[in-house]
C-alpha cells in the first residue's frame, strides 16, 4: 500500500504518552511538514510556537482546568459545546478535581499554530496541521488535536503575549506531540460510503 495512504488510515489521536522527550531533529521534521502544506495563493499564512518546556505545559493545561472549573460552577459549560462533545465533556467533569493533565496528557510537545486573520487562514492552517499529523505518524510519534485548549487559550490576551502570539494574530490550532504509550490499531468505524460522497456523471 502507498506510505501516505497507509498513514492516513493508521493515524490515530493518541491521549497517553511515554515519559521521552522528542528530539529536536524530529521536531523540525514535523514542523517543516507545516511550513510545506497548500496555502491560498501561497500566503504562508501560519507561525508556529513550539513547546517543550514541561513546566510550561503543564502551566497551561492547569490554567484550562480552572478555566473548566470555573464555568462548571457557573453552569455555562453545556451551552458552549454542541451534542456529539457533551459526552466528552461529561467524562472530563469527572476527573477535572484530580492531578492528572486532563488536556494535554503529560505529552512532551506542544505545538501551537496562529495566523493573522484572512479569507482562507483557518483552512491554510488545517491543512498545516494534517501533514504535520502525517508525518509525526512516520517518525512514530503519536499527536492530537486539543479543540478545547484552542477554544480557552485564545481567549487570554496575557497567556497569548507569553507564548509570544502577536495582537494581530489568531490562535489556530493547539497540537500535542510524543511517543504514544499504546497505539491503538483498531480505528473507529467510518460512516458508510453512500452516506456521504454524492457522485456527479
Amino acid at each position: 500500500m502507498n506510505q501516505i495512504i497507509d498513514n492516513i488510515r493508521k493515524r490515530r489521536s493518541i491521549r497517553k504518552y511515554k515519559d521521552k522527550a522528542v528530539p529536536r531533529k524530529i521536531i523540525e521534521e514535523i514542523i517543516e511538514a507545516g511550513r510545506y502544506a497548500p496555502s491560498s495563493h501561497n500566503s504562508q499564512p501560519w507561525r508556529f510556537v513550539v513547546v517543550t518546556n514541561r513546566k510550561k505545559i503543564r502551566e497551561l493545561s492547569d490554567y484550562i482546568k480552572r478555566w473548566f472549573r470555573a464555568r462548571l460552577k457557573l453552569g455555562r459549560i453545556a451551552a458552549i459545546f454542541s451534542s456529539p462533545l457533551k459526552e466528552g465533556i461529561e467524562k472530563i467533569k469527572k476527573r477535572t478535581y484530580t492531578e492528572q493533565d486532563l488536556f494535554f496528557y503529560d505529552a512532551p510537545l506542544l505545538v501551537l499554530i496562529c495566523s493573522k486573520k484572512g479569507t482562507f487562514h483557518i483552512k491554510d492552517c488545517s491543512c498545516a496541521s494534517q501533514n504535520m499529523f502525517l508525518v509525526a505518524k512516520s517518525l512514530d510519534i503519536g499527536s492530537c488535536w486539543i479543540g478545547f485548549a484552542d477554544l480557552v487559550l485564545s481567549k487570554s490576551r496575557r497567556i497569548l503575549t507569553e507564548l509570544g502570539i502577536p495582537r494581530d494574530h489568531e490562535l489556530m490550532a493547539t497540537l500535542i506531540f510524543g511517543y504514544a504509550e499504546k497505539f491503538p490499531k483498531q480505528a473507529f468505524p467510518r460512516k458508510e460510503e453512500a452516506a456521504i460522497i454524492k457522485w456527479i456523471k
